[in-house]
């Protein structure tokens, strides 16, 4: 009887063992797949990190871990609207170049260039943020209220013999009026 139980208690280990033997050489996989996935890596540049609608982005980037790669790039407004979709190809140094304009009609906020590729048998992506920055309108219009005075006082504020004083402009505004 002592057989049986002997035997029981080496089945009962063995399944143990095998579940123990599963589930570590899952985690070495998943270690083996993580140590590669860090040697798989986009990296993504911008000529500036700051944008007024109209300029130029130039987005440069390198693909590490395939030469040739190809590379997917979306870029999207603040709202998530997508504003240019583009498939490139790395150079043998896994580099790549892309520019797009930042539209006229852009609003405040962050914009996203995301750039993905299959490397090793893995999709690889990266996210950039850049900024969009719309002048306000209240401050165009206080640069141009000052800019106008500016001119006005330079020009119309001149006296003398040869000068178009303040004397002379109401004058000919008055005398402008009572014509019409």
């Amino acid at each position: 009887m002592k057989h049986l139980t002997l035997s029981g208690y080496h089945r009962k280990n063995q399944y143990r063992f095998i579940a123990l033997a599963a589930f570590v050489s899952l985690a070495l996989a998943g270690l083996s797949n993580s140590f590669a996935q860090e040697d798989q890596s986009i990296t993504l540049t911008t000529n500036k990190g700051s944008y007024l609608p109209g300029d130029t982005v130039q987005v440069s980037g390198i693909v590490t871990g395939q030469s040739s790669a190809l590379v997917a790039i979306q870029v999207k407004d603040s709202d998530g609207n997508l504003i240019l979709i583009r498939t490139l190809q790395a150079d043998q140094d896994g580099n790549f170049a892309v520019q797009f304009k930042i539209p006229p009609t852009a609003t405040s906020g962050k914009f996203s260039i995301i750039a993905s590729s299959k490397i090793g048998g893995f999709v690889v992506t990266q996210t950039k943020a850049i900024e969009a920055s719309v002048p306000e309108f209240g401050e165009v219009a206080a640069q141009v209220l000052v800019l106008s005075t500016i001119f006005i006082i330079l020009v119309f504020a001149r006296s003398g013999p040869r000068g178009f004083g303040f004397g002379v402009l109401s004058s000919k505004i008055s005398k402008a009026l009572t014509n019409s």
